[in-house]
């Protein structure tokens, strides 16, 4: 697969990192693209950013909400929009024979968005039923308290989706400062994949940024986020048969040069499914829990490695003990020399089925991007993974997996 990086002329998208994939089998075009903001901009206003892009492509341009979701259906073309709390990110699938028409759209969405009265109350009325469903899922309402006890008050501890009171709050000055802000800050992230060549690729780059601002810099700044549950624990009764624990350490940045000893170490913890140390020991030993596993949240301000569990109210202390005690002892002991080529072969060999659509494959691009790996990461990274020592997992064990730093959150019965 062979990258190229476009060299921009246009003024709207000279700072843009544009990077093409071309692949002519399939008529079909994928767009990935990011922009730095998110819901860590959102300030006291929160559930902004991801309002703001659930609505953009509810009317834009000269087309209202029917009428545009009538263009894309005409075109078969698929537009998403998303907000995280680090940026906005969008998708655009396209039939290449479509590619300007489809261009336009992602324009219009972006920079001659509606934000019609209609359409945000509606759409707010669809948040708002989730943000309720997801107040009686002891899941859904554990990682949600979980991040607000690891980064308190930081914008990280917000909540991406707000509450129904700021929500409410918002209004259409609000949205359009909002998609304004995100969509002229400096530095956007873009990857094209499919039918389209270098050219052609660049003139819908100009087609989709023609008219942007281009801010030299977001119109506000992210502090770095401190891990402040250090050590600390939480406990929310619900009424619910099961209860759930979630956890967090403080971790490393995904673009720290240690970072692929810290992916592995996670494999063999609890990221790498029926053979990692937490499933084998909590499930598959004594039969605590249907599943536990751990994953590395690498935010762009403050990282986490976090993990989640759920069993029957009373086997809960028990699955925290056993839980506790396989982190300490990783952290003590580190990993063994078979647990490290186990996990090597499994995250060398999947690693290729990231690339198997021309959607995954911006996917990934639009990441090392993001992270600043560089274009020749792909031809790079089974190597790096194979280069990780048991002795340099033990180092970043030894550093991170320290169970007096875990913040902990359980919800369920009160007993």
């Amino acid at each position: 697969m062979q990258i190229k990086q476009l060299q921009l002329s246009q003024t709207a998208a000279a700072d843009l990192e544009v990077w093409l994939v071309e692949d002519h089998r399939l008529p079909i075009i994928n767009i990935e693209f990011a922009f730095i903001g998110g819901s860590s901009l959102d300030a006291n206003q929160h559930g902004l950013a991801y309002l703001m892009s659930a609505l953009l492509d509810e009317g834009a341009g000269e087309l209202d909400d029917q009428a545009f979701h009538k263009a894309l259906d005409e075109t078969a073309t698929h537009l998403h929009f998303s907000a995280t709390r680090d940026i906005i990110n969008g998708s655009l699938k396209m039939l290449t024979k479509h590619k300007e028409r489809a261009a336009d759209l992602l324009h219009m969405a972006m920079f001659e968005p509606h934000f019609s009265e209609a359409a945000t109350a509606r759409v707010k009325a669809q948040i708002i039923a989730s943000i309720r469903s997801a107040s009686t899922n002891p899941s859904e309402v554990a990682a949600k308290k979980l991040m607000k006890l690891c980064f308190g008050e930081h914008a990280y501890g917000n909540l991406v989706k707000g509450s129904e009171q700021s929500l409410n709050a918002l209004n259409q000055t609000d949205l359009v400062h909002a998609a304004q802000q995100n969509f002229n800050a400096d530095h956007p992230y873009l990857v094209i994949v499919g039918d389209v060549n270098e050219s052609e690729a660049e003139a819908l780059v100009s087609r989709i940024f023609s008219g942007r601002k281009n801010l030299s810099k977001p119109a506000k700044q992210v502090e770095e986020a401190e891990f402040v549950g250090i050590g600390q624990t939480q406990h929310h009764v619900m009424d619910v048969p099961q209860a759930v624990v979630n956890f967090a350490l403080p971790s490393v940045a995904q673009n720290d040069p240690s970072f692929m000893s810290l992916m592995v170490l996670n494999h063999i913890l609890g990221g790498g499914g029926f053979s990692s140390r937490l499933m084998e020991e909590i499930r598959e030993k004594r039969g605590l829990t249907y599943g536990i596993h751990t994953s590395l949240i690498p935010l762009k301000h403050g990282s986490l490695i976090t993990g989640n569990a759920a069993t029957s109210a009373d086997k809960m202390a028990e699955t925290i003990k056993i839980l506790r005690q396989e982190i300490e002892k990783m952290h003590d002991k580190g990993v063994t020399d078979e647990e490290l080529e186990n996990a090597k072969t499994y995250l060398t060999g999947a690693y290729p089925l990231r690339f198997d659509t021309g959607s995954k494959i911006a996917h990934q691009l639009l990441s090392m991007q993001y992270f600043d790996f560089g274009i020749g990461f792909i031809d790079q990274r089974n190597n790096l993974v194979n280069k990780v020592s048991k002795d340099e997992i033990g180092i970043m064990a030894a550093r991170l997996l320290d169970v007096k730093n875990m913040a902990q959150v359980t919800v369920g019965p009160a007993e």
